[in-house]
């Protein structure tokens, strides 16, 4: 079929195909979207690809592809997330660190704590959050909504102790996130899950960060109706940038859906329409 292809073919269509798929490549063009910001074909196929490949894994954080998505937060927004972060996590810094040690994230030198990447120091600020407002995570049972490489579960488990701990996210995404997450030893037992193997389950605590808040409204309800809704308690980082026909629910309206949910500051304010729900 190929020799004929060529046969038939004239060169000049060649070149432009040939062009096309250079543009495509490099710079960034992107195939419709589909169940959330993420879920499109380049993303995606990133995360198989880093998640099978050592080359691409060992430095998948510094990837263009991945950083539109993930391992975009500036030196700036990480040093103002290190102000938030409680003085009980600074004594624990170096096995926080250790987050870094894999997928070869931007470091920068930050005083007090020397070399960490600021993705890094918004999920220590996420856990400190977690720990004024719950206490103790402790025996857990904790769903996670979007999961990234698995970062936050990987924070979470440096200093606390969840029972159980289910990342949710799509397949590619979750391939990524394990491989990331076997290098290190978890006091959780953690489950991959995409949203069609989730079961209605009561949970101690949900978490999402910038993921829940960016579906299309179908797919919130099934979030809702199997994890949300029957969890105990939670902490959901609302952002307003999906697209418009993806009809996401606005923040009074998720207060009004989600029992004793009230809204708080997100401090620092990574975006003027940004804050966190909690219950």
């Amino acid at each position: 079929m190929r020799e004929i292809l060529k046969k038939i073919i004239p060169n000049s269509i060649k070149g432009n195909i040939k062009k096309l798929h250079r543009t495509i490549r490099y710079k960034g063009l992107k195939p419709k979207l589909s169940t959330s910001i993420s879920d499109n074909n380049v993303y995606p196929n990133f995360c198989i690809n880093a998640s099978i490949n050592l080359k691409k894994f060992s430095n998948f954080r510094r990837n263009k592809i991945y950083n539109e998505i993930l391992e975009h937060v500036s030196y700036d927004l990480g040093k103002a997330y290190l102000q938030e972060i409680p003085k009980s996590l600074f004594e624990k810094i170096e096995l926080l660190k250790r987050n870094d040690e894999w997928g070869n994230p931007k470091l920068y030198e930050y005083p007090q704590i020397g070399k960490i990447s600021p993705s890094t120091l918004r999920y220590i600020k996420v856990l400190g959050d977690l720990l004024n407002l719950f206490k103790n995570l402790d025996d857990l049972n904790i769903c996670e909504i979007g999961v990234g490489y698995g970062g936050q579960c990987r924070i979470i488990n440096s200093v606390t102790s969840p029972k159980h701990y289910n990342l949710v996210d799509i397949q590619p995404a979750l391939m990524l996130t394990q491989r990331y997450l076997d290098n290190y030893i978890l006091n959780s037992v953690v489950t991959y899950t995409t949203m069609n193997e989730l079961e209605i389950q009561k949970y101690d605590l949900v978490i999402s960060n910038y993921a829940f808040t960016e579906l299309p409204r179908s797919i919130q309800n099934i979030y809702l109706n199997k994890v949300i809704l029957n969890s105990k308690n939670g902490y959901i980082t609302f952002n307003e940038i999906s697209p418009i026909s993806f009809n996401s629910y606005k923040r009074d309206e998720l207060i009004n859906i989600i029992p004793n949910s009230r809204i708080i500051e997100e401090k620092p304010l990574s975006h003027p329409k940004n804050c966190i729900i909690v219950w």
